[in-house]
């Protein structure tokens, strides 16, 4: 017998666990049953980790800083460049990590009197990593000492080309070491070398660079204390002031936000920093009137981070200049955070429209000439906008469940392309073999993600190649954690679930099943973003309101619905329970019921 394929094209999988395991687990570690199923579906067993997942603390999960490699000799290096005030100029990246973590290194050394110069890319004229540009500009201003973060491990020639110029450097990373040699630098610090080890229960692998910058400055202000560096304000010392400590607690929102719009793992040191930030509401000023600007009263969950603020703030570095988001949390009066706070919301809505284009002529061209039907999808079109091309394949990935290609060509026939894969097609091998094979430019990336510069006339044979190499039979599942009963209380349910709180990579929300409901009434919202539905079932709520977001990749999903109201249908999604509206339902996926 075929298993039941939803409107999405996925197979739905009701997990269950033994009772007397679940029972046991749950009078083990004091939560209710449904709690513990849910840590068994994720992989959760050693009770140990699930105490310190249930309660994460900062002074449980931070390590001794010195344990990661080369900490010690960047460390002796900054604070050198410190006492003998050498010019240091920090280089980010345009995402909301590149920008957070250089943030977190300017803010620092800007308050112990030793403001840096700093640099963000710009995608369109720099690319990523470390650019030519930034070397020269670094070189011309006569910096002694360059700090990259969130970049650097992959960039050995950028670093000789520094030490060329007499200027050292220290990386500070996370990204996967790709050679087997490193740069030639001061220190890099990166958890993801092939020579750190895991340091306990801290699972620092799963840092961004935001938190290992972090990390950095909890040694480094360890290393200045030490010193006597710190002493009461305004005090002087033969003509050299004596600093206050910075407070790295203030800094922890700021780390959470680049945590989790990098889709950091949310375990050991990631969850008590983000748990923590929830909790005391430490931000910038000009998060507060990002916040006022979306119309969000306060933060309060993880969403609010990923879904809402991390956009807003990647829409500066997708649509040219991330320095525009860095200025947001360097404000410093009411009027300055308040005008750059509604200058990204702009952008985010400009980047939203774009994004939509983009889909729907994309969706448009796979349709018309059944794309679909190939083993993997590339599309491309003269003058998309290339800061949105890659959340535009990972709409594709989604909605045809193939690896997903999309090239935006200029005038001059030169195309920047993204893609996105599905589990079984390594995207950073398939490109190499095509850059090799002379299909492409350049070219390169990660398992799931990557990125390519191509020429218009090699598109078709990249296409074919695409084609011929994929070779992936994929039928995605989605993993029912709990499907709801005419007893099932909602509200309840989600004050059950926020004891595992909060949700993210690794220990994702909880998937649960409504059967047989009605959606009696569906309407599109926010310029046809997205829709909102009422769906009336025999649970204690009775009618729930449910939300369906980015319709335009999810045509799939919608014109079943659309066509059949009334009809019962089977709801998998996400229970959302919000302090002033009460409870509602994040459809993911439908179904039509069975009889």
């Amino acid at each position: 017998m075929h298993p039941k394929i939803s409107f999405s094209g996925k197979v739905w999988h009701f997990m269950e666990n033994d009772s007397e395991t679940v029972t046991e687990l749950s009078r083990t570690i004091g939560v209710p049953e449904l709690v513990s199923n849910i840590l068994l579906n994720r992989g959760f067993s050693d009770i140990s980790e699930i105490k310190m997942l249930l309660d994460p603390k900062l002074r449980n999960t931070i390590p001794d800083p010195s344990l990661l490699l080369d900490m010690d000799m960047g460390i002796e290096r900054l604070v050198r460049a410190i006492s003998n005030n050498e010019k240091v100029m920090i280089l980010g990246d345009y995402d909301v990590d590149g920008i957070t973590s250089t943030y977190l290194i300017v803010k620092y050394l800007s308050d112990v009197g030793h403001s840096p110069l700093y640099r963000l890319p710009n995608r369109f004229t720099d690319g990523y990593g470390i650019s030519e540009q930034a070397l020269n500009e670094a070189v011309e201003n006569g910096v002694d000492l360059i700090i990259a973060v969130d970049t650097g491990t992959s960039c050995i020639d950028e670093i000789e080309k520094t030490n060329q110029a007499g200027i050292d450097s220290i990386i500070i990373d996370h990204h996967a070491q790709v050679y087997d040699t490193l740069p030639d630098a001061v220190a890099i610090i990166n958890p993801n070398r092939r020579d750190q080890d895991e340091i306990g229960y801290s699972h620092i692998k799963h840092l961004c660079a935001a938190g290992v910058a972090f990390i950095f400055l909890i040694a480094l202000q360890r290393t200045l204390r030490e010193s006597g560096f710190f002493g009461r304000g305004d005090v002087y010392i033969d003509s050299m002031p004596v600093w206050n400590e910075p407070s790295l607690l203030d800094m922890t929102g700021v780390v959470a936000i680049g945590t989790m719009c990098d889709v950091m793992e949310l375990r050991g040191i990631n969850r008590a920093i983000v748990k923590y930030a929830l909790l005391n509401n430490r931000y910038p000023l000009g998060i507060r009137y990002l916040l006022q600007a979306l119309n969000i009263p306060k933060i309060s969950s993880v969403d609010d981070l990923g879904f809402f603020i991390g956009p807003a703030m990647n829409a500066a570095g997708r649509l040219g200049d991330p320095t525009i988001a860095m200025k947001l949390l360097f404000a410093e009066t009411d009027d300055e955070a308040e005008c750059i706070a509604l200058k990204l919301v702009s952008m985010n809505g400009e980047r939203k429209v774009l994004e939509r284009c983009i889909v729907d002529n994309a969706v448009a061209m796979i349709e018309a000439n059944q794309l679909f039907k190939n083993p993997g999808i590339c599309v491309y079109g003269d003058g998309w906008h290339e800061g949105v091309i890659g959340i535009v394949a990972g709409r594709l990935k989604d909605r045809f469940h193939k690896p997903s290609f999309v090239v935006s060509f200029d005038k001059d026939g030169i195309g920047k392309g993204s893609a996105r894969s599905i589990p079984g097609v390594h995207l950073g091998e398939l490109l190499t073999t095509a850059k090799n094979e002379g299909l492409l430019v350049s070219g390169g990336g990660h398992s799931q993600a990557g990125g390519f510069t191509i020429t218009k006339d090699q598109i078709s044979c990249f296409s074919d190649f695409i084609n011929s190499v994929v070779r992936v039979d994929y039928v995605p599942t989605l993993d029912i954690d709990y499907t709801l009963t005419p007893m099932s209380d909602i509200a309840q349910l989600s004050r059950d679930l926020s004891v595992i709180t909060p949700f993210g990579k690794g220990i994702e929300k909880p998937l649960v099943c409504m059967e047989k409901v009605r959606i009696e009434w569906a309407k599109k919202i926010c310029s046809g973003a997205h829709m909102m539905m009422w769906i009336n079932g025999e649970y204690s709520a009775k009618k729930v309101k449910a939300m369906i977001f980015h319709c335009s990749a999810k045509r799939n999903i919608l014109d079943p619905i659309e066509q059949n109201l009334g009809d019962l249908f089977d709801v998998v999604g996400y229970i959302n329970v919000h302090e002033q509206y009460g409870p509602s339902f994040f459809v993911e996926d439908v179904r039509t019921s069975s009889p």
